[in-house]
């Protein structure tokens, strides 16, 4: 007897079928109807026709600057994020000769991220390479915001101004961008909430619900904010227009419920199963590093946290050219009053009836400050309460302004409102785009890790064998794992502190590795480099000069550490700052990498070590950044 849930999925799959079969068919339709309705257009049609080809033709200009300012990042592999050497590395081992499969850094770092995600890496990998993986995954997420766009474009309550604001707004925001690049699984934090404002606004369930199972499957921080707004909205004037409605919309949310907890579940109880429990408050505010290493403590005043977003939002993000340089130049010292008159707008027109009510914002907003809350008080069992204002704020922002400016003339008949909602899009979207600029900066979306800037060093260490191990300073390797795809004994993107276990493995590696970089006896090195079976040493030439004690400085706990190592040392003392020349394999800037096996040959001989060195470059050349696991 054939299961009754197969049988209906077997019906709705053939019925899908039928209907992509059919759609060309129906385009066609739909398209001879419009052709002959044209014809009967009267002179109301004709305007609304030409305000929306006029919002369209600004849209596209403008996405044309976007675009072409921003390819670098869009398209060239070798561009990336700073976070894609702590989230992007451990995909390496879906590669030819599988790299970094056995390494266990590698391994916790992979558990970080979320069953579905893994799995678009897994997919593609394969086929195009890691790099090249990364940028399909953040056109997915472009192309999720643009699907919310497209939510409230089709919508009879939005329209077109509405949806191409909110593409504009999202696409354009520094922040958005520098969150979407590398392709990491924090991207999806805005994108789907743009999908769910849009279903909120367009009062389309099957978009919400899409941007919550996604969550489930992607970004569980966006989860908590996407069902959490899903469940102020459902509860919406709780009652009417009768109680049958509302218990199903309540059944109906159970039911999406239930299936995030179960899309979610294989990573709440089976993911990090060696981590150890999430810090506690009251253990984190002990450990240095959820100071010094997350900037997550201690707790800033909220309503400074949330107003920072705002105005950040209105004034400070202001890269990027305009089509009129003069403009701009000159609306630029206007900054701080171009912000407060921007948020009056976006403020004062719903409330005085001009534009539609942003409820669906609202209680995006409201679930927002709950979750926050709850994020601070159970710290840190909701991950880092800073994701509630940093990314939900934001999202607030810029769906308020899509939404105030998009939806305005809610009294008007039609298409007089069709007509206004157009204009005054496109005349929002030039004054931004003139005023204020294009969304582009420089390094284009933020992208500071570049494989260029030391390509024959990657491109060397690609060159060792698989199982090569390599040891740095903390700050030294971090790209290591990612451009060349062997594994180190832990950097600054890999140490995270979230887990207790997990965090205890990680700082006591990273102290025995500062105590081999800063040893002042050979046999401490050798020790350490058969401990960890490290195979090579990246010694940093920069931090081996007299000001060796400022250089070793890293972050919290570490620079403490290293100040009490070094104490009473110097340079001289020190056996890495003089490398014997025949254990140097490679040499490029300041950076030599040594092979501990032809160092070891080479103490044991007495080979000389190697004279005081002069080159370019500093100990400072990566870019520091928001590297927390997503």
């Amino acid at each position: 007897m054939p299961n009754p849930v197969v049988e209906l999925l077997f019906q709705r799959a053939r019925a899908a079928l039928r209907g992509l079969s059919d759609a060309p068919r129906r385009w066609a339709r739909t398209t001879r109807e419009q052709v002959r309705a044209v014809r009967d257009y009267g002179a109301l049609d004709w305007l609304e026709l030409a305000s929306a080809v006029v919002l369209a033709l600004v849209f596209m200009l403008w996405l044309r600057d976007w675009y072409h300012g921003n390819a670098p990042a869009l398209l060239d592999p070798k561009l990336t994020a700073d976070d894609a050497r702590t989230a992007i590395f451990p995909f390496h081992r879906y590669e030819k000769g599988a790299p970094l499969a056995n390494d266990p850094i590698a391994t916790e770092m992979l558990e970080y991220q979320p069953y579905c995600y893994r799995l678009i890496f897994r997919l593609f990998v394969p086929l195009v390479g890691l790099l090249y993986t990364t940028k399909i995954v953040q056109a997915l997420l472009f192309a999720l915001i643009a699907a919310g766009g497209l939510v409230l474009v089709r919508s009879r309550r939005a329209g077109l101004g509405a949806g191409l604001l909110l593409v504009f707004f999202f696409f354009r925001d520094q922040y958005v961008q520098n969150r979407i690049l590398g392709g990491l699984p924090r991207g999806f934090g805005f994108p789907l909430a743009a999908l769910w404002i849009a279903g909120a606004i367009a009062e389309r369930p099957n978009p919400r619900r899409a941007a919550a199972l996604i969550a489930a499957l992607t970004y569980p921080t966006a989860l908590a904010m996407v069902l959490a707004a899903e469940g102020l909205y459902v509860v919406r004037r709780l009652g009417f227009p009768g109680w049958r409605t509302a218990w199903r919309r309540l059944r109906h949310y159970a039911y999406l419920v239930a299936a995030c907890g179960a899309l979610l579940a294989p990573a709440v109880f089976v993911g990090m199963s060696n981590g150890g429990p999430i810090h506690t408050l009251e253990q984190a505010r002990r450990e240095p590093a959820f100071s010094g290493r997350l900037h997550v403590l201690p707790f800033g005043d909220p309503g400074k946290e949330f107003g920072t977003v705002v105005t950040e939002v209105l004034s400070h993000y202001r890269e990027g050219e305009s089509p009129l340089p003069a403009v701009k130049a000159e609306l630029d010292g206007y900054e701080h009053e171009i912000g407060v008159a921007m948020l009056s707008a976006f403020l004062l027109l719903p409330l005085l009836g001009w534009s539609m009510s942003p409820s669906a914002v609202a209680r995006f907003f409201v679930a927002d400050l709950i979750l926050y809350a709850l994020a601070r008080f159970f710290a840190f069992r909701l991950y880092s309460p800073e994701r509630f204002y940093s990314v939900g704020m934001r999202a607030v922002i810029l769906a308020l302004a899509a939404s105030a400016m998009g939806l305005v003339a809610p009294a008007l008949a039609t298409p007089w409102r069709r007509v206004a909602r157009n204009l005054t899009s496109a005349l929002v979207l030039a004054f931004v785009w003139i005023g204020i600029g294009d969304g582009v900066r420089d390094p284009a979306m933020g992208a500071t890790i570049d494989y260029r800037r030391e390509a024959p060093l990657w491109d060397f260490i690609r060159t060792l064998p698989l199982d090569a191990r390599i040891a740095s300073h903390i700050e030294d390797g971090d790209t290591i794992p990612l451009f060349a795809a062997r594994a180190t004994n832990g950097t600054a993107e890999t140490l995270q502190p979230w887990l207790t276990l997990s965090w205890k493995r990680q700082k006591a590696r990273a102290e025995d590795t500062l105590r081999a970089m800063y040893a002042t006896d050979r046999k401490t090195v050798l020790d350490f480099a058969r401990k960890y079976r490290v195979t090579h040493l990246l010694v940093n030439r920069s931090r081996y000069r007299e000001d060796f004690r400022s250089r070793a400085k890293s972050f919290e706990p570490f620079t403490s550490f290293t100040s009490v190592l070094l104490s009473g040392r110097s340079l001289a003392d020190l056996v890495l700052a003089s490398v014997p020349p025949s254990a140097v394999v490679f040499r490029f800037r300041q950076w030599q990498l040594v092979d501990v096996a032809k160092l070891e040959r080479a103490w044991a001989g007495g080979a000389p070590p190697a004279p005081p060195e002069h080159f370019p470059g500093s100990a400072d050349d990566d870019q520091n950044g928001d590297d927390t696991p997503e």
